[in-house]
């Protein structure tokens, strides 16, 4: 079973933050926001949440923990360059991906 938690520090405010590396990791994948997120979905979330939830808690299945979803939002957005003109259609995009895997 898959720790997610290898992948995040928590700070001291009580949020959580991706380690370095793995930020580092996706840089080669950032011209492809799919494959960013479908790489760091794999790490935020347990197969058994990504079978179970979805971004928005629709169809019957629960919503995937906000905290995470809005770590693995801000990290696409930061390692794919999107500009604050394209983060609303990057977030559908995001949410197919999240929901895909």
């Amino acid at each position: 079973m898959q720790d997610v938690n290898q992948y995040l520090i928590k700070m001291s405010d009580g949020s959580i933050a991706l380690k370095e590396h793995v930020k580092e990791s996706l840089l080669p994948y950032a011209s492809s926001i799919k494959t960013v997120t479908r790489m760091l979905a794999t790490k935020l979330f347990m197969q058994s949440e990504r079978v179970s939830g979805n971004c928005k808690g629709i169809r019957g299945q629960v919503q995937l923990d906000f905290a995470r979803l809005e770590l693995l939002k801000l990290t696409v957005f930061e390692v794919c360059g999107v500009s604050y003109a394209e983060q609303d259609k990057a977030w559908k995009n995001i949410t197919a991906a999240v929901d895909a895997v």
